[in-house]
C-alpha cells in the first residue's frame, strides 16, 4: 500500500504526490494542507484538514480500452498504465493527481532455451515487470556435466552470459555467448525502483 500526500506550496497551489504501484497495490491518502479538506475521486469521503485522519485504503482501477476483436467489449488495460485522478469538491476540479501502475515484479523464463558453445544465443527474458531502474544482484552460478558433477561455479550467471537490466520498465534479460558446455545453472538478486525484491530463483540452461 503506498501513501500519497496532499500538500500545499507556498503559493497556494494544492498538490497530490505522484507514485508508483504494482497493480496488487492500494493507495491511501494523507492530507497535509492545513486549509482545507481534499476528496480524491479514488475515495470514498473526504479526508478534513491537516491533522485529520487519513483516508481508508483506496483501490485504483485499471483504465478501460476498447477490444478491437469482435463482438466489441470494454476491457481493463494492462500494465503499464497511469491514472489520472481529480478532486470532486466543487471549485476544486483543477487539483489532479497521477499513479503510475506496474506489473508486479516476477521471474521471467526459469529453463531458457538450449544453446552451443561459442554461439551467440538470442536473448531471453528472465525477470518481468517492476519499474525500472533495476539493480541486480549477488548472481551465483555452477555448471553441471553430463554425470552431474560441478565442473565450474562462482560468481556471474555462467562463463560468456550476462545479465542486462533495461531502462524501459521490461525487466531483465540474459544475453551473450556461452563459453562452456554443461548445464548453467544460477541465481541472483533484483530489486526495483518501487522496493520490489526478487531473489532465490533458480534458472538454468543447456549448453552443448
Amino acid at each position: 500500500m503506498n501513501q500519497i500526500r496532499i500538500t500545499r506550496d507556498p503559493n497556494g497551489n494544492v498538490k497530490f504526490q505522484t507514485v508508483s504501484i504494482d497493480v496488487t497495490e492500494n493507495v491511501f491518502f494523507t492530507n497535509l494542507d492545513p486549509q482545507q479538506a481534499h476528496w480524491p475521486t479514488l475515495a470514498t469521503n473526504q479526508v478534513g484538514p491537516a491533522p485529520s485522519a487519513n483516508s481508508s485504503q483506496c483501490p485504483v482501477p485499471p483504465p478501460q480500452v476498447t477490444n478491437p476483436n469482435p463482438p466489441p467489449a470494454t476491457i481493463n488495460q494492462k500494465p503499464p498504465y497511469t491514472v489520472t485522478y481529480k478532486c470532486q469538491i466543487p471549485g476544486h476540479q483543477n487539483e489532479q493527481g497521477v499513479i503510475n501502475v506496474f506489473a508486479v515484479l516476477a521471474a521471467g523464463t526459469t529453463t531458457l532455451a538450449a544453446a552451443t558453445k561459442g554461439t551467440p544465443i538470442t536473448k531471453q527474458q528472465v525477470v518481468v515487470g517492476g519499474q525500472s531502474p533495476y539493480t541486480v544482484s549477488n548472481a551465483q552460478f555452477q555448471i553441471k556435466d553430463s554425470n552431474n558433477n560441478v565442473i565450474q561455479s562462482g560468481a556471474g550467471i555462467g562463463p560468456g552470459l550476462q545479465l542486462n537490466a533495461t531502462p524501459d520498465n521490461t525487466g531483465v534479460w540474459v544475453t551473450g555467448t556461452p563459453t562452456v558446455s554443461g548445464t548453467y545453472n544460477f541465481t541472483f538478486m533484483v530489486t526495483d525502483h518501487m522496493g520490489g525484491n526478487l531473489q532465490q530463483v533458480q534458472y538454468s540452461m543447456k549448453v552443448a
